[in-house]
C-alpha cells in the first residue's frame, strides 16, 4: 500500500494538509485552524481500527445539551449505554470513537462525535443513529444526525480513509474549544490498540 494519496486537491477544494506519522492527510482546518491533540487522537484510532478490521464504518453525529455542565460526565453515561446496546446487537468486539466538546454563542456546550465499528458486522447506520437519538434524548437535549452521516473506510484504500478524515477533521477545529472547567477535557477518544505488524 502506498502512502501517496492520488486525490487532486483542485478537484475536491482541499487546502490544508495534516502530517501524521508517514502520511499527510487533507483536512478541513477552516479559519480557526485545528487542535493537534484531538486530530492525532482521531487518526490514531482510525489507524488502530483499520489494523484490526479490513473495513470500518465511521458514523458522524452531534449531541446537543439542554443546559451547561462544567464536566463531560454525560458523555461517559452515553457511551456506556450506547456501547452496551451496540455490542449486544451486533456482536462487535471493538468500538472506536472520538468526541470533541464545543461552546460558542450558546450558553451550553455541544459535542461532535465520530463512532467507528467493524463494517463486516455493521452494514448500515440507521439502527445505530436511531439508538443515538433515543439515548441522548433520555439523557439531555437532542441529537443531530447529518445527511451522508457515514463512511466505509477500507484498510487498503487511502481514498476511502481520506474522505472520512476530511469530514471528521472538523471536530478538531480550534473555534469553540476551551470554554470549560479546568478539569474537563476538550475531547475524548477510545484506546483501541494497533494490531502488530500492520502499520
Amino acid at each position: 500500500m502506498t502512502n501517496q494519496l492520488t486525490i487532486n486537491n483542485n478537484d475536491k477544494g482541499y487546502e490544508h494538509i495534516f502530517v501524521h506519522g508517514e502520511k499527510g492527510w487533507w483536512v478541513n482546518a477552516g479559519k480557526s485552524g485545528l487542535m493537534v491533540k484531538p486530530m492525532r487522537a482521531m487518526l490514531d484510532q482510525i489507524e488502530a481500527m483499520l489494523s484490526n478490521h479490513s473495513r470500518v464504518m465511521l458514523i458522524r453525529f452531534d449531541l446537543r445539551m439542554e443546559s451547561y455542565t462544567p464536566d463531560n460526565k454525560i458523555i461517559t453515561v452515553f457511551n456506556r449505554r450506547l456501547f452496551k446496546w451496540v455490542k449486544a446487537q451486533y456482536g462487535v468486539s471493538r468500538i472506536g470513537f472520538v468526541w470533541c466538546r464545543e461552546l460558542e454563542r450558546a450558553k451550553r456546550q455541544h459535542y461532535h462525535y465520530a463512532l467507528m465499528l467493524d463494517a463486516s458486522k455493521v452494514n448500515y447506520p440507521n439502527s445505530i443513529t436511531k439508538k443515538v437519538l433515543q439515548i441522548w434524548g433520555e439523557l439531555s437535549g437532542s441529537a443531530y444526525v447529518p445527511k451522508n452521516c457515514y463512511y466505509i473506510m477500507k484498510r487498503d484504500c487511502l481514498e476511502s480513509q481520506q474522505e472520512a478524515i476530511y469530514r471528521i477533521s472538523y471536530l478538531a477545529k480550534a473555534r469553540g474549544k476551551g470554554y470549560k472547567a479546568t478539569q474537563a477535557k476538550n475531547y475524548g477518544a477510545s484506546r483501541i490498540k494497533l494490531r502488530a505488524n500492520e502499520f
